[in-house]
């Protein structure tokens, strides 16, 4: 089962049930729908996604189109959280629940509450006892970390939980997580040493020490999804394999351009950004060495280049996007949002 918030209206979801969960001293109702997704062979897996008026937004997932974070994310989360928790327990699907003997993989601070209340709320009251919670790592820099927060009162907990959320003055989730869980996995062996340094666990490095003594703590190098194989990808404009790609490639190349209104220039050399706007992606660096790409140094580079930057994030970077597109016209493609098809036609 994967359960995800219900941030738009997917098509051929059925309502399945609903439940209340409390936050904040409030009664929160929650609606569940779902959808069943075959995968050949007789295997299939259960898609959940969780509904409730404060999840669905305008802009991005986490922030506004002006780039300001959502005020609610906290409450956000936090009723994903606890949805999670009471999925498997209440949903019939299939003819019947999944029980509370189950493995949770806890994605980011955004479902680090889960292992909170499986300590905390659910193990106490005799349910999931036998259940276990790994929590998974992306990026340490982003931690969940709210202020003026009373923890006890808004997250339903007693004074054991808050002192795991506690990180200084205000709560921080990937804290609370990371104490609590019963392994943390990271996306590779490199990550999984790094955010054990000062440098690299923001704050938390020991906490993640603290697993890794406990041998809890692993590294496992993302692999490549089928969905990115060029001979099969149906995103793409022309497909390709090893056996064509020197074409296959010019052809895709040359749709690229055209669909990001960048100027038919066969010999150009085409860079690609995707990602968050962050600091910690490089967007910065890249921004600073935009009007140099651009410029003829003749250094056979420099002035033979386009540019691509597709992502979301920091207000002050998605200007950059817009302004090297408004400078660079037919040069530089700057696009704030997120879009798959784009993705897999710039990689």
């Amino acid at each position: 089962m994967v359960v995800a918030p219900r941030y738009a209206h997917y098509e051929n979801l059925k309502y399945v049930g609903s439940t209340k969960v409390c936050v904040d001293e409030c009664d929160e109702q929650i609606r569940f729908y779902h959808i069943n997704k075959g995968f050949g062979g007789g295997k299939s897996c259960d898609y959940v996604f969780v509904d409730h008026p404060c999840i669905e937004r305008e802009g991005g997932l986490y922030n506004g189109e002006d780039g300001k974070e959502y005020v609610d994310n906290i409450k956000r989360f936090t009723l994903l959280s606890l949805a999670a928790l009471e999925a498997p327990l209440i949903l019939q699907l299939g003819g019947c629940t999944f029980g509370d003997e189950i493995l949770f993989i806890a994605n980011d601070w955004q479902s680090g509450l889960v292992p909170v209340y499986m300590c905390y709320k659910y193990r106490a009251h005799g349910r999931y006892i036998n259940s276990r919670v790994i929590y998974t790592v992306h990026n340490l820099g982003y931690q969940g970390i709210y202020h003026i927060i009373d923890a006890c009162k808004f997250f339903g907990v007693g004074y054991s939980a808050y002192k795991d959320l506690q990180f200084g003055s205000c709560i921080n989730c990937s804290k609370a997580a990371l104490i609590c869980c019963d392994r943390v996995i990271t996306v590779s062996p490199n990550y999984a040493d790094e955010i054990q340094t000062i440098e690299g666990g923001f704050g938390l490095h020991e906490d993640v020490r603290s697993k890794a003594y406990g041998m809890r703590l692993v590294g496992i190098l993302n692999g490549i999804d089928d969905n990115w194989n060029p001979s099969t990808d149906k995103l793409i404009a022309v497909n390709y394999s090893i056996h064509d790609c020197e074409d296959g490639k010019r052809h895709n190349k040359a749709a690229l351009q055209r669909q990001c209104g960048l100027d038919q220039e066969e010999h150009a050399l085409v860079f690609g950004f995707v990602g968050r706007l962050t600091w910690q992606k490089g967007i910065d660096i890249l921004g600073e060495a935009i009007s140099w790409l651009m410029e003829d140094y003749s250094d056979s580079m420099t002035g033979r280049v386009q540019l691509i930057m597709m992502g979301q994030g920091d207000r002050s970077h998605a200007a950059t996007l817009q302004w090297a597109e408004s400078t660079y016209r037919g040069r530089v493609c700057g696009y704030v949002g997120y879009g798959t098809k784009l993705e897999h036609q710039m990689m």
